[in-house]
Order: C-alpha cells, then structure tokens, then sequence
C-alpha cells in the first residue's frame, strides 16, 4: 500500500496563487561582487535551470523588487525636480531661455559621474543612479554664477561679447573652488574601506567626479550657449519679417 521512508519533511509550506513557493536569500559581500552582477548572473543561469526542472518558475523579489519599485519612482521624481529647478531660476531670471542655458550641464554632469565609475573601478549601480539624480541639483550651481555674471555685465553697460568673454575668467576661482571643495569633502567616503560604507561609495563617487566634469564644461558650454541664444534672438525676429515680406505680393496679388 505505501513505502515508508525516513527523511526531512517541510517545517513551512508556502503558497502564492495556489503555487507552491521557495523563497532563495542571500547577503552579498559587497567587497566581492556587486548585487546587480550577482542578479544578472542568475538570471543568466535559470534559463538553463528551468530547462532541466520543468513546471518550476523565478522572480526576483525582496531588494530587486524594492529597487524595481524605487527606480520607477525615481524617474517620476527627477522629472519634477527638474521642472522644479526650472521654475527656481526661470523667476529670478526673469527669463524663459536662460534657465536651459543654466540646466545643460546636468547631462555632462551624469558623463562625470560614469566616468568616475570607471576610474574608481566601480559599477553603476542603484545608488549611483541616486547620485546622478542629486547631482542635478548641485551642477547647476556653477552655471547659474556664470549667467548671472554675465546679465550683472550688461546691465552695468558692458558690451555682450566682452562681458561674456571676460565670464569665464572673472567667475572661474569661486567655481574651480566650489567643485574642488566639494571632490575633497566626498574623498573619505569614497576612498572609505568599510564594508557598511560599501552602499554609500557609489552615490559619493557620482556626486564627487560628475561636479568635477560639469564645472569644467560649464567654463566653456554656458557663455557659448550664451551667444547661440543670442544670435537667435536677434536672426528670428529678422527671418520672421522676411518670411512676411516675401508673403506680401502674394497676399496682394
């Protein structure tokens, strides 16, 4: 009728959705590995796991699946702040140009902080990501001297090239100082050997090497940008008539 076998029986058993579930943890030495190459090697293996075991299944839960969520609000949050930013300096400035002008840095901020990665010997992982996010609001800062500067020039009665051209010389010790102060604060956690500082060191190698990189392009990129709007201001309104003029026989005829 039965065999009888002596063995381990199960203390718990877990079901989700009528399913039978196990549920895999782990701590991962951050030291050795980060999680996010851990999770793709695994995923890399259960392919061929579930060849071998058919009728079985995975998900990544616990951390991944927080991460998933944080990620997915993250987005939604760096679009309000960068909406954010924009309403900050849009009303001080009393413009709706010069504050594209002030926030085109963030981008080569975010190369910084990739490259940092790589000098550093890190991967980009999720707390990097949160380190670009912080940093967009800290890149801005250099911009926002410059094209201030730059505005204090003209209304003083200094003409537009000479007062642009002369930005980047006037401006470039408190930004060069700003940045260097800043990479020296973040150094001791990121040169940090803890392995309870390990979650830290990405977000503080973003921070510090992408304020590096943005504040160089932004010595070059905003008095440039400067000019570009500029010239518009002054080409459209010319196209525009123009366009008009040339429209006139037309309209007669």
């Amino acid at each position: 009728v039965a065999i009888a076998e002596v063995g381990r029986g199960y203390s718990t058993i877990r079901r989700r959705d009528h399913k039978r579930v196990i549920n895999v943890t782990a701590d991962v030495a951050r030291g050795t590995i980060t999680p996010e190459a851990l999770l793709a090697d695994v995923e890399k293996r259960m392919p061929a796991l579930l060849l071998e075991h058919p009728g079985i299944d995975f998900s990544l839960e616990g951390e991944q699946q927080a991460h998933t969520e944080a990620a997915e609000g993250l987005f939604r949050g760096l679009i309000i702040a960068l909406l954010l930013i924009y309403a900050l300096l849009a009303i001080p400035l009393r413009s709706y140009s010069q504050p594209l002008i002030i926030m085109s840095v963030i981008p080569f901020g975010t190369v910084g902080a990739v490259l940092g990665h790589l000098v550093m010997g890190w991967d980009v992982v999720f707390f990097s990501v949160l380190g670009m996010v912080a940093l967009a609001g800290v890149v801005v800062n250099a911009s926002l001297v410059l094209v201030h500067f730059i505005n204090r020039r003209r209304e003083d009665g200094v003409p537009f090239l000479e007062a642009v051209s002369t930005a980047g010389v006037a401006r470039f010790r408190p930004i060069a100082l700003t940045s260097v102060t800043t990479y020296a604060g973040l150094m001791p956690l990121m040169f940090e050997a803890n392995p309870q500082a390990t979650m830290m060191i990405p977000m503080a190698i973003s921070l510090g090497y992408g304020v590096l990189v943005a504040s160089v392009f932004t010595l070059f990129l905003v008095p440039s940008l400067y000019v570009v709007l500029e010239d518009a201001r002054v080409f459209l309104p010319r196209l525009r008539r123009s366009l008009f003029r040339a429209e006139i026989p037309d309209s007669v005829a």
